[in-house]
């Protein structure tokens, strides 16, 4: 029995063969740094947009069987592989050559660069036909050949052979299902064109009964374009009610200009499903090309599934016999194929938490590291989180930049507004002072203008002991803090929390002095807190607690100076960041610190103070980030007062508490292997942010005669947030107030 070559009209025009393999950009996500969108939880509500990696042109392999083939036509020549003729068993595939050519030069297209393994399976007795039982066999000898697509642009595909055919000894339907178990069980995807007889698919013993064979075929007609709308090509043979030819038909377009095997250099247009069929195993190539892991069933299905269903056919319900199927279905199946829509991820991306995929995934969102400001611009201005990979439901790895998982806690704008709300006097929440004492006791409050407690501070001196009980919003200034106890006046600089406490919701606070002689007092101080909000949602709750102890030393009773180590441990968080998923930082960090500190009272009129605070430490993380060595990270804060009867001046320079000098290891995965390996690759990086930020600032105040008083803060910022690039930034805030 024979099978009849599709027939194809043919006029001389110009070959234009462009295949786009890739996704198209869109905004959000990608590289850079700065605060993300998020929800009312903290959590990021867009996604870096996924990109797909290179192809690798080394060359999947596509067998096609065809009449013949002209193997040194530019089109096909630098893709060759391998030829053979089945009907004679030699390597001569000459002959009857424009159809194979130009079916052959459909797959061979674009980014995609297939090995072509070119099968002849017909006699040149009889051009244009071939016996169905080579076509069969073709089959099975292209899948055991590493063939991982096979297309057939011949009619009478969906015929299942007789149980007893066979060819050259091999049983048809037991070469067929070489599809489902060549290629190491990946299988091979199997195109088929559906036929230009106009009319539905019938067979007397349909291939849909074997569904091992069937559910990795993809039965391919041709489609045009009415105004943008798909349509099915006059002459294509389309599904018609039978779902189960439904399920597995889709389309191409019909119309094509390819090459022309005439070895001159005329180009020709060709029209039929013997066309259509091989874009769509070029595209399966391509899926091949990008993820070798995947199976011929799921290649296929992707294929079908992501397939384009616009036609205005899939509104109308009237085809069919009865008038009641779905006319999409009817004439197009399950739509016109679209590459680029099945390149895209399936689902959600994930991120790898171990070594194999099978380990598990974690979704993007769960995976973010809230940074303080000693980070400054380091991590975002590194790449470390650009160019990993993501991995879809079909374990598909894509590319993704995670840099924007990695962002500041705040703005410096955001602070600077902060701040002057604290202390503008036309605020609600400027912040309000109440004192009281009892015998040996005496104790502060803080709140703003809606009433809410947010700093507290209890004082108790028992003989040689003095105790100091404190609670405080992590954000907040704290009340035992050096420029709190300095007693110089309200400055924007200080406003705000330091950047180990500003993730902390509140703050507990107990220090002791105890009073070697009249010159020299033992301090311990501990404090501790848990995290906000943001690390609940998280399922990880950032913790952090510091305990110091040292001495002071009365130089003399106008000056003193305080010294003392201590240690600073934090769970799911470093310096006052917070990690969750594969972006911990840890899960129980230790930093060491070592402060200095003066306080000086000068004469009626002056007091100054000044404190250094410089740390180290390391850090294990359990994600990406596999190592932090934090070789030096320092803060530094100088307050100058002079105190008139009516006129208060103040001078104060800070430097924020700033990484100088870290490395940070981390193990980043950038792909898969075809077994569900992920590889990994391991990057150095230096946190040591860019720039150094410094503030200058200068506040006034002035007493009225008539129970009021005027003044401002000039506030100078130099590089802020640690960013070279950065403009500086000056603030002025300027209070009147009045007592009624």
């Amino acid at each position: 029995m024979f099978s009849q070559l599709m027939p194809t009209s043919r006029i001389t025009t110009p070959w234009l063969l462009p295949l786009v393999v890739g996704l198209s950009a869109c905004g959000g996500g990608g590289g850079g740094g700065g605060t993300k969108p998020t929800n009312s939880d903290g959590i990021h509500e867009s996604a870096p947009t996924p990109t797909l990696r290179s192809f690798d042109n080394a060359g999947v392999v596509v067998g096609v069987a065809d009449t013949g083939f002209r193997i040194t036509h530019e089109s096909l020549a630098p893709a060759l592989l391998a030829t053979v003729n089945l009907v004679d068993g030699s390597g001569d595939v000459s002959g009857d050559e424009d159809h194979g050519t130009a079916v052959a030069s459909l797959v061979e297209q674009g980014d995609v660069s297939p090995a072509l393994y070119l099968a002849k399976v017909s006699s040149d007795s009889s051009p244009g036909r071939a016996a169905t039982n080579v076509l069969d066999y073709s089959v099975g000898y292209l899948a055991d050949e590493g063939a991982r697509v096979i297309n057939h642009s011949w009619s009478g595909r969906v015929n299942a052979p007789s149980p007893s055919a066979s060819y050259l000894g091999v049983n048809s339907l037991d070469s067929l299902r070489r599809i489902a178990t060549g290629n190491d069980g990946l299988g091979s995807v199997y195109v088929v064109a559906a036929g230009n007889g106009g009319e539905a698919l019938q067979a007397d013993r349909p291939i849909h009964l074997h569904d091992d064979i069937y559910s990795r075929m993809l039965i391919v007609g041709g489609s045009v374009r009415d105004d943008g709308d798909i349509q099915l090509a006059a002459n294509s043979n389309h599904p018609g009610e039978d779902s189960d030819w439904q399920a597995r038909f889709l389309t191409a377009p019909w119309r094509q200009t390819v090459a022309d095997a005439s070895g001159d250099d005329t180009y020709a247009e060709w029209a039929g499903t013997s066309i259509a069929a091989p874009q769509v195993a070029g595209y399966a190539a391509a899926m091949i090309a990008l993820w070798p892991h995947l199976d011929a069933a799921t290649i296929s299905q992707r294929l079908l599934d992501t397939a384009d269903r616009s036609s205005s056919l899939y509104q109308d319900g009237s085809c069919g016999e009865g008038g009641d199927v779905n006319c999409g279905y009817y004439y197009l199946g399950q739509g016109e194929a679209d590459l680029d829509a099945a390149l895209a991820p399936a689902g959600s991306l994930a991120l790898a938490t171990g070594s194999h995929l099978d380990e598990g995934t974690q979704s993007l969102e769960q995976s973010l590291v809230q940074l303080s400001g000693a980070y400054g611009d380091s991590l975002a201005s590194s790449g470390a989180l650009a160019d990993v990979a993501a991995f879809d439901e079909l374990g598909r790895d894509y590319r993704i930049d995670l840099t924007a998982h990695a962002f500041p806690r705040d703005s410096h704008e955001a602070r600077q507004r902060s701040r002057m709300t604290r202390l503008s006097s036309a605020s609600p929440d400027q912040r309000q002072e109440q004192r009281g004492s009892a015998r040996a006791l005496s104790w502060s409050s803080q709140t703003n203008g809606h009433g809410e407690a947010l700093a507290s501070r209890l004082d108790g001196r028992f003989g040689r002991n003095d105790w100091t009980l404190t609670r405080f919003a992590g954000d907040e200034l704290d009340p035992a803090s050096a420029y709190a106890e300095s007693g110089i006046m309200p400055l924007l600089a200080f406003q705000g929390g330091s950047d180990l406490t500003r993730g902390l919701d509140t703050v507990h606070g107990l220090r002791n002095d105890y009073a070697l002689s009249h010159r020299a007092t033992l301090q311990a101080r501990h404090w501790m807190g848990d995290g906000t909000e943001w690390g609940v949602a998280l399922g990880e709750e950032y913790q952090a607690s510091r305990s110091d102890v040292g001495m002071r030393f009365e130089i003399s009773p106008q000056l003193a100076v305080s010294t003392t180590v201590g240690v600073l441990d934090e769970r799911h968080g470093l310096l006052g960041g917070q990690g969750s998923g594969m972006l911990t930082l840890g899960e129980r960090n230790r930093t060491g610190y070592a402060s200095l500190g003066l306080d000086a009272r000068l004469g009626r009129h002056w007091q100054a103070f000044a404190l250094y605070d410089r740390g180290r430490g390391e850090a294990e993380g359990s994600g990406f980030i596999q190592h932090l060595d934090i070789a030096r990270v320092e803060e530094l804060s100088i307050g100058l007062q002079r105190s008139g009867e009516r006129h208060t001046t103040a001078f104060a320079y800070r430097q924020p508490m700033r990484i100088d000098q870290a490395e940070a290891t981390l193990s980043v995965p950038v792909g898969r292997a075809i077994d569900g390996d992920v590889i990994h690759e391991e990057r150095s990086v230096t946190l040591s942010p860019s720039g150094r930020q410094q503030e200058f600032e200068l506040g006034y105040r002035y007493q009225t005669q008539r129970r009021g008083a005027i003044g401002f803060n000039l506030n100078h910022t130099r590089e802020p947030g640690h960013d070279r690039n950065a403009r500086s930034d000056i603030t002025l805030l300027f209070n009147y107030e009045m007592t009624f």
